[in-house]
């Protein structure tokens, strides 16, 4: 019989996955909103200058606290393999743990800017 090994960490692996194809099509929706909004220089407002200003401020807010997640994630990962009990999958899951840390304030931004373009 054929026997499958699916790690601990797939489900957080496939969740994972699925949430980089739904952060795609946010970040897409947001970047296509965005670039009708500054596409003519000519007729920028005050509230499209706020839009290119904002643009950038989340990104260096999502960078600042995505880096500090990361890092608390890292920490947690490097106490795990101090204390001696770290095996293989611990390892892939701490990795998996890190990165979805580092990504989930860049996640939640690109969601709510999606939503707040759509509405317009």
């Amino acid at each position: 019989m054929f026997h499958l090994y699916f790690p601990r960490f797939t489900e957080a692996a496939f969740r994972a996955s699925a949430v980089s194809a739904t952060t795609a099509v946010a970040a897409s929706v947001t970047i296509a909103h965005r670039m009708m909004l500054m596409s003519d220089p000519t007729a920028w407002t005050a509230g499209t200058h706020r839009e290119a200003l904002r643009m950038v401020s989340e990104k260096l807010d999502a960078i600042t606290e995505g880096s500090l997640e990361a890092a608390a994630e890292a920490g947690r990962l490097a106490l795990r393999g101090a204390t001696g009990a770290l095996t293989s999958d611990d390892v892939a899951h701490g990795l998996l743990a890190i990165g979805v840390a580092a990504t989930k304030p860049a996640v939640r931004a690109a969601r709510a800017n999606a939503t707040r373009l759509s509405r317009r």
